[in-house]
C-alpha cells in the first residue's frame, strides 16, 4: 500500500518533523520514495526507486533545514503497476501553462489505458498513476478560471475513481488539491494559531515537539496523510470529493 503526504502553508516552511516520521513508513513501502516542493513556479523533486530506509539521500533530507516551501507533496511506493524504476516513481511532474504541476497517487486503476484515451500528454513510465495524471492535465489544459479548472479536475477524478482506487495529491505551486476515492484512507489536519507549549508526538518515531516553540504565531498549515502522522486530531476525508487548499487554509469542501 502506497502512502501520501502533503502540506499547504501560508509561509515557507520545512517538513523536517513530519518527514522524520513519514519516511519511517518506507519499511512497508520499499519500491520508491519522492518529495516535491516549489522554490518558485518550478518544482524540485527528489525521488528514487528504492525504500527510504535504504536511501542515504532520504536520510539526509531528515535533517536538511534549507528546504522550504509553501507546498510539499511526498509519496512512498509499494508497486502494483510498473517496474521499480525512476520513471515510475512518484511524484510526477509536467509543465502546463506558466507553471509546473506535480502529482502523486495511492491506489490501482487496472487497464486505465484501455478505458481512457490520451492525445497530448503521454506518460514517460508505465504506471496507471502517471497515466491518470496525464488525463487530468488533458482535461484542464485549455481551461481558464480557477473554478472551471477545479470542477474539471473533480469531474475526471470521479470518472477515474469508478475504475479503481484513486486517492491523489496534485499541485500547481499555488494550490494543493487532494482527492479521496473511498479506497484505503486519507486524513487532514489543520494547524492554526495560537500555538501552545503542549507537545505533540510522532506516531512512527519517539520524537515530540512543542508547536509553540517552533512555529510563528502567524503561521497556518494543512497537512494531508494516508495515515495520521501525529497524536493530534486528524479528520477523515469524505469520499469522491476534491479538496482544495491554499496558504494553509481549506478553500472549499462540497
Amino acid at each position: 500500500m502506497c502512502e501520501l503526504f502533503g502540506l499547504s502553508a501560508n509561509k515557507r516552511v520545512n517538513i523536517l518533523f513530519s518527514w522524520k516520521g513519514f519516511s519511517q513508513r518506507g519499511k512497508k513501502q520499499p519500491h520508491g520514495w519522492g518529495v516535491a516542493f516549489y522554490p518558485d513556479k518550478s518544482a524540485i523533486i527528489f525521488k528514487e526507486p528504492i525504500g527510504t530506509l535504504s536511501s542515504p539521500l532520504a536520510n539526509f533530507l531528515r535533517d536538511y533545514q534549507q528546504i522550504e516551501s509553501k507546498i510539499f507533496i511526498s509519496h512512498l511506493r509499494y508497486a502494483s503497476v510498473g517496474e521499480h524504476k525512476h520513471q515510475n516513481t512518484h511524484p510526477f511532474s509536467r509543465k502546463l501553462g506558466e507553471r509546473e504541476w506535480i502529482f502523486a497517487h495511492n491506489g490501482t486503476i487496472l487497464d486505465i489505458d484501455q478505458k481512457f484515451t490520451l492525445e497530448h500528454f503521454k506518460p514517460l513510465g508505465k504506471t496507471d498513476s502517471e497515466y491518470a495524471f496525464c488525463l487530468i492535465l488533458e482535461r484542464i489544459q485549455n481551461l481558464t478560471g480557477e473554478k472551471r479548472i477545479r470542477n474539471a479536475i473533480e469531474k475526471i477524478a470521479n470518472e477515474i475513481a469508478r475504475e479503481g482506487g484513486f486517492n491523489f495529491l496534485l499541485s500547481n505551486g499555488k494550490k494543493l488539491f487532494a482527492y479521496y476515492s473511498g479506497f484505503n484512507s486519507l486524513y487532514y489536519l489543520q494547524r492554526i494559531p495560537p500555538y501552545h507549549t503542549k507537545r505533540i508526538l510522532l506516531k512512527d518515531e519517539d520524537i515530540s515537539i512543542s508547536l509553540g516553540e517552533m512555529k510563528e504565531q502567524t503561521e497556518k498549515a494543512i497537512l494531508v496523510a494516508t495515515q495520521p502522522l501525529t497524536d493530534e486530531t486528524w479528520i477523515d476525508f469524505e469520499p469522491n470529493k476534491l479538496y482544495e487548499f491554499s496558504e494553509g487554509t481549506m478553500i472549499n469542501k462540497k
